[in-house]
């Protein structure tokens, strides 16, 4: 059944495709594939994808052996020995991990120990599935990251069964939703929708990241006040304070990854700003500062979470002003005004950031002599900023304007500025990408394929629109380079599920991109003629 709320993908006034919100796929529609025959001269057929080009293919479905899992894990021997869990959460709570993903308080999680390898018989109703849920969860998480790139201080642990852990969690969820709601229970949803972004699966990611968030309503965290700035008599005792500013570091978690999956998929938000208290930790933009370089990442004095918060926050309202449902109803002078304000509010946190970490209006190799990005956090950053500037101006692409003759030349001049900001953004982003591809953890390829995937996608329209102009050549040879700088990241993945085939997709994308850019620009060549 056809979708009725379906994201149509513009470009310079061109029905280009649509994103599916069910799915988060895009798909080109008629006038698209017109549009590219028009520029290219060539045919190309209809394509059905089942799956967005920034995420792993799906594979076909085996159901785990459920009664095998939980019998496993309804046994002390269904989980490792407390030693190999200790060893994995001293590398959670000496590296920056703990930081970026803060899901686990070791302080709390002992108690999640404890009902965990209790013995079945000793106390059933201590003995719940969320426990063992959120531990096999938790092992996972962590040994999917890299050891050195996250700063650890501790010894490196001993292998274990990722794969088998994460069907274990998964198994438990369904017994997990009929407790009582627990910590535990959210701490699991939300490991799992983490898991699911670093291993490609955009989709599982954002269905475990809903129910987090449903989680997190019913707990009252969105609108928790952090205790750390009520007066103290006012929050209870220690442990009392200590859970509730867990819970409110979770809130945040949960709220990052929402608003990123909103942009990535077209799917409504699920914790909206008008419910939530959108408060920051006190000091936190002081201590996310001071603790985003190499140097101190480890010992951060605060959470700094995937995302700085406040970049969240407007790309949380980028969606709700441009890309929600209301917002694609705008008419032209609305959605002109949505980006202007967008494009300030940005430009305000830009300057937010200390001049050495904040990133440039346009990036170039030649000029990057004082730049200091030396951690994935920052590369991340600047790659969140690209991304920002692309969708708030790529937005101006759908004004009626663009197909209108009557168009005033002054509106015309506006929204031709912004699709160039937009371009140029992309352009940013994609050499930015390059430069500091050292700078890019192992295992971290599905995190951030998205960002220069969408960026590839509007340098291609804009070839594909002005064949003729003087960046041309340029824009081109950048969509190789971006290319092999993908393949290039794509081989230091540490999964034994990311396969060659799932290279072979992603570059072979990007291969038809480039291939169609330059028939467009050879054919814009031959019918100008000789000079």
């Amino acid at each position: 059944m056809r979708a009725t709320n379906e994201r149509i993908i513009h470009f310079a006034g061109w029905k280009i495709g649509n994103i599916a919100p069910q799915i988060g796929v895009p798909n080109l529609l008629p006038e698209g594939l017109r549009w590219i025959e028009s520029r290219t001269g060539t045919v190309i057929p209809l394509p059905n994808l089942c799956h967005a080009p920034w995420e792993k293919p799906p594979l076909s479905y085996v159901s785990p052996d459920l009664d095998d899992v939980h019998e496993v894990a309804s046994t002390p021997s269904g989980l490792p020995a407390r030693t190999v869990l200790k060893r994995y959460l001293d590398v959670y709570t000496s590296s920056a991990i703990h930081t970026i993903f803060p899901v686990i308080n070791s302080s709390l999680f002992s108690q999640t120990i404890r009902a965990a390898y209790m013995l079945p018989g000793h106390n059933k109703k201590t003995h719940c599935p969320s426990s063992r849920a959120c531990i096999f969860a938790f092992l996972a998480l962590v040994s999917s990251l890299d050891h050195l790139a996250t700063r650890c201080t501790a010894p490196k642990p001993p292998p274990i069964p990722r794969d088998e852990y994460v069907m274990k969690a998964q198994a438990l969820l369904s017994a997990l939703l009929q407790e009582p709601l627990n910590l535990d229970a959210l701490q699991t949803a939300l490991l799992l929708s983490i898991l699911g972004i670093l291993t490609g699966e955009l989709q599982t990611a954002t269905n475990y990241n809903s129910i987090a968030s449903r989680f997190i309503i019913a707990l009252g965290a969105h609108t928790m006040r952090d205790p750390c700035a009520v007066p103290e008599p006012a929050v209870g005792g220690s442990r009392d304070k200590e859970t509730r500013k867990h819970l409110r570091g979770l809130f945040w978690l949960c709220y990052a990854l929402d608003k990123d999956f909103s942009l990535r998929t077209g799917q409504s938000h699920c914790l909206r700003d008008e419910d939530c208290d959108l408060q920051l930790p006190p000091g936190y933009t002081e201590k996310l500062h001071s603790g985003m370089r190499y140097s101190s990442m480890g010992n951060a004095r605060g959470l700094l979470f995937p995302i700085d918060l406040r970049l969240s926050m407007i790309k949380s309202q980028i969606y709700t002003a441009l890309y929600s449902h209301r917002g694609l109803q705008k008419n032209d002078a609305e959605v002109i005004r949505s980006i202007r304000e967008l494009d300030e509010e940005l430009e305000l946190w830009r300057m937010s950031m200390p001049s050495n970490l904040r990133p440039k209006l346009s990036f170039a190799k030649e000029n990057s002599e004082d730049q200091r990005v030396d951690t994935m956090y920052l590369v991340l950053t600047h790659l969140n900023y690209y991304f920002c500037v692309n969708i708030i101006h790529l937005a101006g692409s759908r004004c009626e304007a663009w197909r209108l003759s009557s168009t005033p030349a002054g509106m015309m001049d506006g929204l031709r500025l912004s699709l160039t900001l937009s371009v140029e953004a992309s352009r940013s982003l994609l050499l930015f990408l390059n430069y500091s591809e050292s700078l890019v953890s192992v295992g971290s390829f599905w995190t951030l394929l998205f960002y220069p995937m969408s960026a590839m996608l509007t340098i291609f329209c804009n070839l594909l629109e002005n064949p003729r102009a003087e960046s041309a050549a340029s824009d081109t040879q950048l969509l190789a380079v971006a290319e092999h700088t993908t393949e290039r990241v794509f081989l230091r993945q540490i999964s034994r599920a990311d396969k060659a085939a799932h290279l072979q997709a992603i570059t072979g994308f990007i291969f038809s991109l480039r291939d169609l850019a330059q028939q467009a620009v050879h054919q814009a060549t031959k019918e100008s003629g000789p000079s």
